[in-house]
């Protein structure tokens, strides 16, 4: 079989022997009946999730999970609820005394570290990761949670008179690049842990990505933020598909409005007032377990939403990230009474925007 890559008629490039080695591996598995022919995709799209099973999360018990920006808000959230399901947590977070006080209060019931990290910053991640890998030697699930939502500056005029000012880009720092520090650190030590060739004894291994609403749909004035949660869901795209090869797997959380520190109280007031309804922190601590626990989970975009939307769990499967086929088209008619995707995904559009329309103006 000749697996060189084509790019064009003059141009053929080998393989890379790392990958032509994990392919060897794969078809000899197939061979002992060890992996199914599907396992060979990594990804593959077969709708929604379904979400009613109920899936134990027993086998989560002595696990290392790493949650950046894990001091306060929906970190904090995501933080108890791997205390609670049994794992070993290492917290990365500016906030100091936020975060000491959170490990020593979770201390007593499983291994809880704090430490100080800027995710902006290469030396810090590396040294979370290197402290969250003493506990057990390996580190297994890494929740890169840690972002910012300031005014963005990208869109800000100074007047007709005056020069363009240069623009802050810390949301770009914080919510993008430090994701990739992130995501490249748990690369890192996922395939130092389980190799490059797929095999059963590979351990489950898992990266979560946080998104947010602003990740599918319009989210007017705030350009910086929603592009790197726009990244977010690029980064899954990117690695679903060839997470198989080092046992491991990628999925996206992303939130609705959930009252945290991310915005002023002001603001969720605001959006409040519009008649928005929103979200809760335990409904995503919810959805990350969820995730965590289901094996078969991978390359996915769990929404985490207000109960008007998902009233038995806080959280579903919008199943927005692939391309819709013929197939998806029999659900537009709704069920049961229940709105059909087209129908609702226009209500979450209506809501995303409805705290400042855009008729309002152009700076409101």
């Amino acid at each position: 079989m000749d697996l060189s890559i084509v790019y064009s008629s003059s141009q053929t490039v080998k393989p890379n022997r790392g990958i032509l080695k994990a392919v060897s591996a794969r078809c000899r598995l197939l061979k002992q009946d060890i992996l199914k022919p599907a396992d060979m995709e990594g990804y593959k799209y077969s709708g929604p999730k379904d979400l009613e099973k109920e899936i134990s999360s027993d086998h989560l018990k002595g696990k290392t999970a790493i949650v950046t920006g894990g001091a306060n808000g929906i970190g904090e959230a995501y933080t108890r609820g791997l205390v609670a399901a049994g794992l070993n947590v290492c917290i990365g977070d500016m906030d100091v005394e936020g975060g000491s006080k959170l490990a020593s209060e979770l201390q007593k019931y499983h291994s809880t570290k704090f430490v100080k990290c800027d995710v902006s910053s290469w030396e810090d991640q590396v040294q979370l990761f290197r402290e969250a890998a003493s506990f057990t030697g390996k580190v297994d699930y890494v929740i890169a949670n840690a972002g910012v939502c300031p005014k963005d500056e990208v869109f800000d005029f100074s007047g007709p008179t005056l020069e363009p000012t240069k623009p802050s880009l810390t949301t770009i720092d914080i919510n993008l690049k430090g994701t990739l520090y992130t995501t490249k650190l748990a690369l890192h030590y996922f395939i130092k842990q389980n190799g490059q060739e797929p095999s059963p004894a590979q351990q489950d291994t898992c990266l979560v990505l946080i998104g947010s609403g602003a990740a599918f749909l319009d989210c007017p004035r705030g350009p910086q933020y929603q592009s790197t949660k726009w990244g977010v869901r690029g980064i899954m795209h990117s690695l679903r598909r060839t997470a198989f090869y080092y046992g491991s797997r990628v999925n996206v959380i992303s939130p609705w409005y959930i009252p945290t520190k991310i915005l002023s109280p002001s603001a969720f007031q605001h959006v409040q007032s519009r008649g928005v309804q929103l979200a809760t922190p335990a409904s995503a601590s919810a959805c990350l377990i969820r995730i965590l626990s289901d094996r078969t989970m991978n390359g996915r975009s769990l929404f985490v939403s207000p109960e008007k939307w998902a009233p038995e769990r806080g959280y579903l499967d919008l199943g927005l990230d692939s391309w819709f086929t013929e197939d998806d088209e029999e659900d537009d008619e709704g069920e049961n009474g229940r709105k059909s995707k087209k129908e609702l995904l226009k209500e979450i559009q209506r809501d995303q925007i409805i705290g400042a329309p855009v008729e309002e103006g152009l700076f409101v």
